[in-house]
């Protein structure tokens, strides 16, 4: 069953009056079509106004109120995902892969997904003031208390280092690039993700032998796995002989989105942007 998200009539009106507000001299129109403000598309008035409930019964409860991020998932009115979108194909596709579906499994359909885009898309030209999104706005946390969650409650620590693997990040993205990577390497454009990142399967074989590759299926009477060289591997499996183990090198981070809040996040990120 989809998670539920309810709001008060005072959140839901703040939000229609906020979407509407940009969409004041759009004349009526169906899904998709729209002028454009600034550099974003302006969607017709009555998508946003479907795609506002829609947002709340299948995103809200983990992405928080009109997108602003919640305390299971990362704010997505400056997600890379979101301003790179048009009529919801880029969304659909995020929400539909494989790392999203690991989190959270979402079944909406595309008509749905459009009406969502159209809300976000509302709640982005809100906040840019009808132009370009002023990146400025992202870098609102406290890059002090950032450094202390990075060292801290984040365990960010743990893998990364400021002047290891992480150094000069602040100056090789954008904050809104980088807000969204915090929780989400491999995901959108612009990223932390390489290749050597992806989940992997480690397969024992009933003589000790392991193999590892990149997990293609794996049930309780077969595996398959994909090698480097491109070629698969398959095994029967019985009473779960051969053994597999699924490892993902971001688990650290899917793990974070579980319980990384608005404003933790925005910490994060102040304090990431400051590493030049």
């Amino acid at each position: 069953m989809k998670p539920k998200f309810n709001y008060s009539l005072s959140i839901v009106t703040l939000g229609l009056l906020a979407g509407l507000s940009v969409l004041s001299a759009q004349p009526p129109g169906g899904r998709g079509g729209g002028a454009r403000g600034g550099r974003f598309k302006v969607y017709p008035a009555e998508a946003v106004n479907r795609g506002l409930p829609a947002y709340n019964s299948t995103c809200g409860y983990c992405h928080g109120a009109r997108g602003k991020g919640g305390q299971a998932g990362p704010d997505l009115i400056f997600s890379s995902v979101t301003l790179h979108d048009e009529d919801g194909v880029e969304l659909a596709k995020h929400v539909r892969g494989p790392e999203h579906s690991k989190v959270a499994k979402v079944e909406v359909v595309d008509t749905q997904m459009a009406d969502i885009a159209a809300y976000l898309h509302s709640r982005v030209i809100y906040a840019s003031g009808r132009g370009d999104v002023r990146l400025a706005e992202v870098q609102v946390g406290d890059a002090k208390a950032g450094e202390q969650y990075f060292n801290g409650g984040g365990g960010c620590n743990k893998c990364h280092s400021i002047t290891g693997n992480l150094k000069g990040v602040g100056g090789k993205y954008d904050v809104a690039t980088l807000q969204d990577r915090l929780v989400m390497p491999r995901a959108g454009r612009g990223g932390f993700g390489r290749p050597e990142l992806a989940p992997y399967a480690t397969v024992t074989l009933a003589s000790g032998q392991t193999i590892k590759g990149a997990p293609v299926r794996v049930t309780d009477f077969d595996v398959v796995i994909r090698m480097e060289d491109g070629l698969t591997k398959t095994w029967a499996r019985e009473k779960g002989v051969p053994k597999v183990v699924i490892t993902d090198p971001l688990q650290a981070h899917i793990d974070l989105m579980k319980r990384l809040s608005d404003t933790d996040m925005h910490y994060l990120t102040a304090y990431l942007a400051g590493v030049k």
